[in-house]
């Protein structure tokens, strides 16, 4: 404790990654927090401990079928591990395994970051009362961002059930996969959260995120993983003007800041 209170005091903080949930969205997680970061030289980026561990058991199969194993001990104990590595601060770069963010959580000494948390306030404070989700059928089935957004009067849309199925499809057939997105699937879906009122799409599963990376999502989104590396940007080290402004379509407004 005494040698992480001290590094502190002089450098960045040290963030710790449990990643591998999967391995693509951590990559770009981890390049997300570089680009982020308001750095001029090598030294004034932060350090960063990464547990890439793919063969933590698939979140969304236990959360829907409690009888598969458990993601949960695995997870813990790499918090653990990174805890002992001496981080500050920890990200999970993938929403489904928010489900066990309080478990998590309890398990160590220090923070770990809430993407839903914070993009909720980023939208309440974008006043935007109304989101669409495109996200895994295990955070769709358990209103994981309902649970949390509801307390900031934001309304959650979910795509209807053929929908869906395309989002699943591409998230495991396409990304997951290592095979290009079907765009048109994607904007089909996109499509279908507007019409049924949503002012902004969510890309509400890290997978998704790895969309946007390669192609152009248009006007409206949010990025979960821009969220949490911001916030993780913001407790470790400085953020970027520019990425205050997450939503994309919108330009970025120095008064704002």
């Amino acid at each position: 404790m005494i040698e992480r209170f001290t590094r502190t005091l002089m450098t960045n903080k040290r963030l710790g990654i449990i990643g591998g949930l999967g391995p693509m969205a951590t990559a770009y997680f981890m390049r997300r927090i570089i680009e982020m970061t308001d750095a001029k030289t090598d030294q004034e980026n932060i350090e960063m401990v990464i547990y890439n561990v793919p063969s933590i058991p698939d979140r969304t199969g236990y959360i829907l079928d409690n009888t598969k194993e458990s993601p949960l001990p695995k997870i813990t104990e790499l918090a653990g591990k990174i805890q002992a590595d001496g981080a500050d601060y920890i990200a999970i770069p993938c929403v489904t395994a928010h489900y066990f963010h309080k478990a998590i959580s309890d398990s160590v000494d220090i923070p770990v970051s809430n993407g839903i948390k914070e993009a909720a306030e980023y939208l309440k404070k974008a006043g935007i009362k109304k989101v669409g989700i495109m996200a895994t059928d295990g955070t769709a089935s358990t209103r994981l961002f309902d649970s949390v957004f509801m307390d900031y009067g934001i309304t959650c849309i979910y795509p209807r059930p053929e929908c869906q199925k395309l989002v699943m499809s591409i998230i495991y057939d396409d990304i997951k996969a290592g095979h290009k997105t079907n765009m048109e699937e994607f904007y089909l879906v996109k499509e279908d959260l507007f019409e049924q009122g949503a002012k902004v799409v969510i890309l509400g599963c890290t997978e998704l995120s790895v969309v946007k990376r390669d192609r152009d999502v248009g006007d409206m989104v949010l990025d979960i993983i821009d969220v949490l590396a911001a916030d993780c940007v913001s407790k470790c080290a400085k953020l970027r003007d520019e990425y205050k402004q997450l939503i994309t379509g919108l330009e970025f407004n120095p008064e704002d800041v």
